[in-house]
């Protein structure tokens, strides 16, 4: 998953468990890139003490205008479900990480929502297959 610098589209992430690493690199990149798109980041786990990281993000919130952070524990209900609360996020492109079921779900939530499924990027593997033995 890399952030296409050549548009300023806006960026909607989600990250599961420890998936916040890849989408906090991402928000990285963008404010490395000086980008001043606007990027939310919804960041779900079983409950507040399971969030990893939280406070990195928090932080990086308060230094970035652009940069919206969203916890989302399970009380809240299944993280794709909050997100598509938020909505609408048509006209931004979607980044997913975490555990393959989480990242399913919200793949389906977002094309539900109308997210065309070539600006939903995601990390989950079970989509490589091993090359042919033989």
């Amino acid at each position: 998953m890399t952030v296409d610098h050549s548009t300023d589209t806006g960026l909607l992430c989600m990250g599961g468990g420890t998936g916040i690493a890849p989408i906090k690199a991402l928000v990285e990149d963008v404010a490395e890139h000086g980008d001043r798109r606007p990027v939310d980041v919804f960041y779900g786990a079983r409950s507040g003490h399971d969030l990893y990281d939280i406070d990195t993000m928090l932080r990086l919130q308060k230094t970035f205008p652009w940069l919206s952070v969203h916890p989302v524990t399970e009380e809240q209900g299944r993280l794709p479900d909050a997100v598509c609360r938020y909505g609408p996020w048509n006209e931004r492109d979607a980044y997913l990480s975490g555990p393959l079921a989480m990242v399913r779900r919200g793949v389906d939530a977002l094309r539900g929502a109308g997210v065309p499924s070539d600006r939903i990027r995601h990390d989950f593997l079970a989509e490589l297959t091993p090359a042919a033995v033989g």
